[in-house]
C-alpha cells in the first residue's frame, strides 16, 4: 500500500495541487460539530376568500301558483316549529337529546320543503354574478331591512327581460339565497311592454339590520 508521502511524491510530480484539509478525517473518538438547525417559521399560506351567499332570480313555472301557497304553509309551520324547539332545548327540565334528535329531523323536513317550493321554479341566468352593489336600507314605515341590489350591464338586461315576462302573469320571481326562497314578488301588468329597467331591485325579507348588512357584504364578497 502507498504511504502518504509516496502520494504527494506523485501529486506534486504530475503538478497537483493537494488540499489536505479538505480530506481530513476526524478520530473515531471525535465527533464532527453539530450545526445547530436554522430557526423556521412556519407561513400559513392558505388563501382565505369571505364566504359568499348563493343569489338566484327564478321564473316561477305555470300553473303552480296555489300550490306555492300551501308549500309556503308548510314551510312556516316548520319554521315555527323549529324555533320552538330551540327555545325548548334551553329547558333543562326536557331531554336535551330528544330536543336535539327533534330539531335534526325538523330540518330534514325543512330540507325537503325547501327543495319542493324550488321544483316550481325555473332556473335562470340571473345570479350573484350579475351584481355591481349590494347595500342594506331600512324598510320605510317598518323595523324591518331589506337589501337593495344593482345589476351590471348584462344583469340589467336579464332582469328586464326576466320581469317584461312575467308582468301581469301572476306568476312571482322567485329569489333564492342559498336555495332558499326569501322573497317571491310578482310584477304588474304596467311593465308588460317594457319590463323593469334601471337595474335594480330590491330582497324585502324578514331582515333585521344586523342581518341585512352581513347578507349585503356576503353578496359583495366583503
Amino acid at each position: 500500500m502507498a504511504t502518504l508521502r509516496s502520494l504527494l511524491l506523485i501529486a506534486s510530480a504530475l503538478g497537483v495541487l493537494v488540499n489536505l484539509s479538505a480530506c481530513t478525517v476526524p478520530k473515531s473518538s471525535e465527533k464532527p460539530p453539530s450545526t445547530p438547525p436554522a430557526s423556521t417559521v412556519q407561513l400559513d399560506t392558505t388563501v382565505r376568500r369571505p364566504s359568499k351567499v348563493r343569489l338566484d332570480f327564478r321564473e316561477q313555472k305555470p300553473g303552480t301558483e296555489a300550490q306555492l301557497q300551501v308549500e309556503q304553509q308548510i314551510r312556516q309551520e316548520l319554521l315555527e316549529k323549529q324555533a320552538e324547539l330551540k327555545q325548548s332545548s334551553n329547558q333543562t327540565t326536557i331531554s336535551t337529546k330528544r330536543i336535539s334528535e327533534e330539531i335534526a329531523a325538523n330540518e330534514t323536513a325543512l330540507k325537503r320543503s325547501d327543495a319542493a317550493i324550488a321544483s316550481l321554479f325555473e332556473k335562470t341566468v340571473l345570479t350573484e354574478k350579475n351584481l355591481a352593489e349590494a347595500y342594506a336600507e331600512t324598510t320605510s314605515n317598518s323595523n324591518t331591512s331589506s337589501i337593495g341590489l344593482k345589476f351590471d350591464a348584462d344583469g340589467s338586461k336579464k332582469f328586464t327581460a326576466l320581469t317584461k315576462k312575467l308582468a301581469g302573469t301572476g306568476r312571482t320571481i322567485g329569489i333564492f339565497l342559498n336555495e332558499r326562497l326569501v322573497s317571491f314578488p310578482t310584477v304588474a301588468s304596467e311593465f308588460a311592454q317594457t319590463g323593469i329597467t334601471g337595474g335594480t331591485a330590491v330582497i324585502a325579507g324578514k331582515f333585521n339590520a344586523q342581518e341585512a348588512k352581513r347578507l349585503a357584504a356576503q353578496l359583495r364578497g366583503d
